[in-house]
């Protein structure tokens, strides 16, 4: 596996756009995309993403509020991405801090054949621009909600895919979630423990055949 990054300075994204496709044309639009071509992404198109899966939308009652509902406003998620073709970034595993709307680096490399390995084979989960990968902390709710804490995690695993869903269709892209992967590897790829911290879901983002 490549090596972790020494060096984690921040990496700045370009401030998210506030107006796009309708709602309704992107609903109508909507579909899971398995096929990808060959071609670099903007990085002001990964901003817009990254903004819509989870970024900071405002700021109330002393706390971040994000794209994606959360119960009790706790947002157990981090959100981490496999940069595989995007203009201004190296290959390689980043995590999305939303506050500051900026990428961290963890690793750098190729990652093609790990995470198409953790995904069973699916060789299209390492076939897009970007692969998004998201990790829960589950802490964060269980401490609240207790067991029925993990229940309200994987609702809000379903509202930020579909939120990248909606925008990936916006912006002209195809996107597919998957669900079938092995835990363990993909923990591994992005550098949690699998207790208190696992992949829930993977999902790539590219342009559409």
């Amino acid at each position: 596996m490549p090596n972790r990054v020494v060096q984690k300075s921040p990496i700045k994204l370009p401030k998210p756009r506030l107006k796009g496709l309708t709602v309704e044309d992107a609903i109508a639009n909507r579909r899971s995309i398995r096929s990808f071509r060959d071609k670099e992404m903007p990085l002001e198109t990964l901003s817009q993403l990254l903004f819509a899966a989870y970024g900071v939308t405002a700021h109330k009652w002393g706390i971040d509020l994000h794209a994606a509902p959360s119960a009790g406003a706790l947002y157990p998620f981090e959100i981490y991405i496999y940069v595989r073709k995007v203009k201004g970034l190296r290959r390689g595993i980043y995590r999305y801090v939303p506050h500051d709307h900026e990428l961290i680096p963890i690793f750098y490399g190729d990652f093609d054949r790990e995470v198409i390995r953790a995904c069973l084979g699916q060789d299209y989960a390492a076939g897009g621009n970007v692969t998004f990968i998201l990790v829960a902390v589950f802490s964060r709710t269980t401490r609240k909600y207790g067991e029925r804490g993990y229940r309200y995690i994987y609702m809000e695993a379903g509202h930020i895919s579909q939120n990248i869903y909606l925008e990936a269709t916006s912006l002209g892209l195809g996107t597919v979630a998957i669900g079938a992967f092995y835990d363990d590897l993909m923990n591994q790829i992005v550098g949690v423990d699998g207790s208190t911290a696992s992949v829930i879901y993977v999902q790539p983002v590219g342009y559409p055949h």
